[in-house]
């Protein structure tokens, strides 16, 4: 699967499950699309930093995302 596809995929996961824990969609994603929690985390990150079509309150060790 692509990275464009995977980031539809969290996009459309948000907004229809509201916030989430990055940890816990890190690894939902990795198990249910079968790739590393590294790939997601930098797909996570590449949507916060450079798209912006997310946003992450940083609260260690438990980050939230919307």
């Amino acid at each position: 699967m692509s990275n464009i596809m995977i980031r539809r995929t969290i996009r459309k996961y948000v907004k229809k499950f509201g916030p989430q824990d990055t940890r816990t969609v890190i690894d939902y994603f990795s198990k249910g699309l079968r790739t590393t929690k590294q790939r997601i985390s930098g797909n996570l990150s590449c949507m916060a930093c450079i798209d912006g079509t997310i946003t992450i309150i940083n609260n260690r060790p438990h980050s939230i995302m919307y």
